[in-house]
Parts: C-alpha cells; structure tokens; sequence
C-alpha cells in the first residue's frame, strides 16, 4: 500500500512535513521532506501516484468551516475525546483551514482518496513521542501517514470527518 501523509503548513512560505509510506509484505518504507508551495506538494504526489497507486492522503488539516459557532461537529467530538483541536474560524487557522479545503478539493477532483486527520490525537492513540523527532513538521507528517495507514486497514475510526487510528 502506498500512503501519502501531510501536515500542512497555513501559509506556502512556511514549510509542510511530507511523508510517503509504503507498505509491502509487512515491511514499511518511510521517506519525509518539507515542501512549500501548493504546486510542489501536488506535482509531489502526481509523481509518486505515476510510479505506484497512491492509495490515501491524509492531510492534518481542516476541510472545511463550521456551520455554526467555533467548532465542526468532528471538533466537538474530538473534544469529548479529551483532544483540543483548534477552531477553524480563528485568525491563526483561517489559512490553514482555506488551504486544507482548496487541496483536498484539487486532490479529490483528481481520483484521490483523501482524509482529514488530527495528528496529536493520532499521536496519543498510536502511543508516540513528538520528543524523539528531529523535525516536528516531517514527523507530524509520518503520523498522518500512519493514520492513513490504520485508515486502509480498516483500523480507525471516522468522528464525523475526521479520521482517528483505533
């Protein structure tokens, strides 16, 4: 399986963690980088996706506003969960959320199969340690990798949008 994982930076000029996940006969391959623009992140996975189906991308990211209020109904949930993910309306998220809901747009329209992820609930639930990265961006990127991972196995849970592994 082939797993793409992101965590996506709110602004082109900041750098977003990329991760590519193969998994063959048990055996995982793991590459991270850090990409800026929109266009090298999707010319990244066209790329890819010609050498080996790209099965799954998972961006931490939101997708999408809230159609009321602060939170998304998936944020409520994830709150209740004991998890705090931020508000997508407010000032720091608002490009982020734009720019999570203009790619997975581009990557959906394109036959991607792609998934809202929450890192740190990934994180706490797969028992990992942020401590140990050398670069925050490229290992939050593996995280969503994982959950994408755990999300082709059919080991995961969907909070109304938002994929969790189980």
């Amino acid at each position: 399986m082939r797993v793409v994982g992101i965590d996506l930076a709110g602004l082109e000029t900041n750098e977003t963690g990329f991760c590519l996940l193969d998994s063959e006969e048990g055996k995982d391959s793991i590459a991270v980088k850090r990409l800026l623009s929109d266009r090298e992140i999707l010319d990244e996975i066209d790329s890819l996706n010609q050498e080996k189906k790209v099965e799954v991308v998972a961006i931490d990211a939101p997708f999408d506003w809230p159609e009321q209020g602060y939170l998304r109904k998936s944020d409520l949930l994830l709150k209740n969960r004991g998890f705090s993910p931020l508000s997508p309306i407010f000032p720091g998220m608002k490009p982020l959320t734009r720019r999570g809901k203009m790619l997975s747009g581009i990557l959906k329209k394109r036959g991607f199969s792609v998934i809202e992820v929450f890192s740190k609930a990934s994180e706490k639930i797969l028992g990992l340690d942020k401590k140990k990265a050398a670069n925050k961006d490229e290992y939050d990127a593996l995280i969503c990798a994982l959950t994408g991972k755990a999300y082709l196995q059919g080991k995961y849970e969907d909070l109304d949008g938002i994929v969790i592994p189980r």
